[in-house]
């Protein structure tokens, strides 16, 4: 085994605190502050519309995860990452999460598109791009309806009110489909402070995956994180960050989910996660 994959030996689980679609979050038997987080054989694409079990998937994303928190570790960046602990999980800190995914490009693809077809597709950025997202379920924020989940914010810092824009739609088209009062989404007043933090921890992620996939021959064109705060209020990089979580090119084909969301067959999509699981072995 890579000496970067060792692991200790598991310790069993606590109470399960947390399920998501592709992850399991159980409190650490014994310890006041850890977590465990188990990943599962789900892969899930269209807001959950779209969703099978590939065998090896949850191994594979852990296995990517725990190598990237590794490397952004070891580059100085906080992160939610203690160790790998088996196959499927890696130990961390408990955070209380915040409910927004900060998006960083390097190249327009994806929904981007969507929101600017004036772009072509692969179009540079002369400077890195960072998007927040408002993390949503069942189109819905705390009772409200929205006509999108995880909808792009807009916003000014510090300001009274956060904007919420269709993510697959014209910008130039659209008004937002709510308005909403800063502190319907802020846990306070103080919580702008960290929304330059968040941004600069982003693009510095971005730039030490993006140096590390250039080493491998790939490239890395977006990267999608989530931050939380730990027992000590500290501002972390958390949640995982696989094979799910950003668009990577190898001789301009995508190695990441976005085959599965293109409708690939799973043997590809499967293969693609070991590929990069296996690169990421390298970082």
């Amino acid at each position: 085994m890579n000496a970067n994959t060792a692991t200790a030996a598991p310790r069993p689980p606590g109470a399960l605190l947390a399920e998501g679609k592709t992850k399991r979050i159980y409190r650490l038997a014994g310890s006041a502050d850890l977590v465990a987080l188990v990943a599962k054989d789900d892969i899930t694409a269209g807001d959950g519309a779209k969703h099978d079990i590939i065998p090896e998937k949850g191994a594979l994303a852990n296995r990517t995860t725990c190598n990237v928190f590794r490397a952004l570790k070891a580059a100085g960046l906080p992160v939610a990452f203690e160790r790998q602990d088996g196959p499927t999980s890696f130990i961390a800190p408990g955070c209380t999460m915040l409910p927004y995914e900060v998006v960083t490009r390097r190249q327009a693809h994806g929904s981007y598109l969507k929101r600017h077809p004036e772009i072509a597709k692969g179009h540079v950025f002369a400077k890195l791009l960072v998007e927040f997202y408002l993390k949503t379920k069942d189109k819905n924020w705390k009772g409200k309806p929205l006509l999108a989940d995880d909808p792009l914010m807009e916003f000014v810092e510090g300001g009274a009110e956060i904007k919420l824009l269709n993510p697959a739609k014209p910008l130039l088209s659209q008004t937002p489909f709510l308005v909403l009062p800063a502190s319907d989404v802020l846990c306070s007043n103080d919580e702008w402070k960290i929304f330059p933090e968040m941004r600069r921890i982003a693009c510095e992620a971005f730039v030490v995956l993006e140096q590390a996939w250039q080493r491998q021959g790939g490239t890395l064109v977006d990267l999608k994180v989530e931050f939380g705060t730990d027992a000590k209020g500290r501002l972390l990089l958390a949640d995982v960050i696989d094979n799910d979580s950003w668009r990577v090119l190898e001789d301009g084909v995508y190695i990441d989910k976005q085959v599965y969301r293109d409708g690939g067959a799973l043997n590809d999509v499967v293969a693609n996660y070991r590929r990069v699981a296996d690169l990421t072995d390298r970082f």
